[in-house]
């Protein structure tokens, strides 16, 4: 049995003992100031204390488990909605381009602060022009997207984005935010399973909140600069999407505009000096282009 299971048992003892404790002795302070309620009662006070107990310790431990995620329960819930991920998404079934990803994406981990989680890094065979995170260190990254970039710095720029989401834990504050909204706090609890679908959406299916995009935009700068790329990749890209027509899927999920990315590019300008590392488009066509 693992550690999170012995953890949960020992909760569930813990929380039981101590309700069972306070109950009894509010029981008994109560029977000593109305001795005459308990002949009354038509239900026996053992049945009443263990409905008590088994609701009690019901909410607490959802409570802890939702409110106190722990890492190891978000990769839990990231591998449940990474299988979701790929039964509609499937991988893309090319070893060069997924290696060359998931170097890029081991790249900007190991020269940057980030988490201390592992992080999977994979290609989706779509031609949508997207990339996204999940809760738990799961990147993806589709065929679409890596057609439109026009280098590596590029490529990074989006990567560094969407492990910026994951550093700054937007998937499991995102995950919160919706079982509060949707009233189901108290039936979720540990359950990864109903809580993958949520995260899948999230991730998959809606608009990410404004704030969070801006987050994300300041700590993958941050990450790029780390890694030794150049932060204006990203204001580069962002407007090579706006200005190619139509609204591809990064735009609708991760929602943008002028302001935004005259924002990105301000910053770059106040945060030093920018380099050519990446931008070499002989190397990503080569590398990548001339792979698909």
């Amino acid at each position: 049995m693992n550690s999170s299971k012995w953890l949960k048992k020992f909760q569930l003892l813990y929380l039981s003992f101590f309700i069972a404790l306070l109950l009894v002795s509010l029981s008994n302070s109560a029977s000593a100031r109305h001795p005459e309620s308990l002949a009354k009662s038509a239900q026996p006070p053992s049945e009443v204390v263990a409905f008590d107990i088994l609701d009690a310790v019901e909410g607490a431990v959802q409570y802890i488990q939702i409110s106190n995620i722990s890492d190891e329960q978000e990769i839990a819930i990231g591998e449940q909605t990474n299988q979701q991920v790929l039964s509609q998404y499937p991988l893309y079934n090319n070893s060069p381009i997924q290696e060359y990803v998931r170097n890029l994406g081991q790249e900007l981990i190991n020269n940057s602060d980030s988490r201390d989680i592992p992080f999977i890094f994979q290609v989706l065979a779509s031609d949508e022009v997207n990339a996204f995170a999940t809760p738990g260190g799961f990147v993806y990254v589709t065929t679409g997207l890596l057609k439109t970039a026009e280098n590596r710095a590029q490529l990074a720029s989006v990567t560094a984005h969407e492990i910026a989401h994951i550093n700054e834990k937007h998937g499991i504050k995102g995950l919160k935010q919706a079982v509060a909204a949707r009233g189901i706090a108290n039936t979720v609890g540990l359950d990864t399973s109903t809580l993958a679908p949520i995260a899948y959406q999230l991730a998959v299916d809606l608009p990410r909140s404004r704030s969070f995009e801006y987050e994300a935009d300041s700590t993958g700068l941050e990450i790029m600069q780390q890694a030794g790329y150049p932060p204006e990749a990203f204001a580069n890209f962002l407007a090579k999407l706006e200005s190619g027509g139509g609204t591809p899927e990064f735009l609708r999920t991760h929602p943008t505009s002028d302001n935004r990315i005259e924002a990105i590019s301000q910053k770059t300008e106040v945060d030093g000096v920018s380099n050519n590392k990446g931008q070499d488009s002989t190397e990503y066509r080569n590398n990548v282009l001339a792979l698909m």
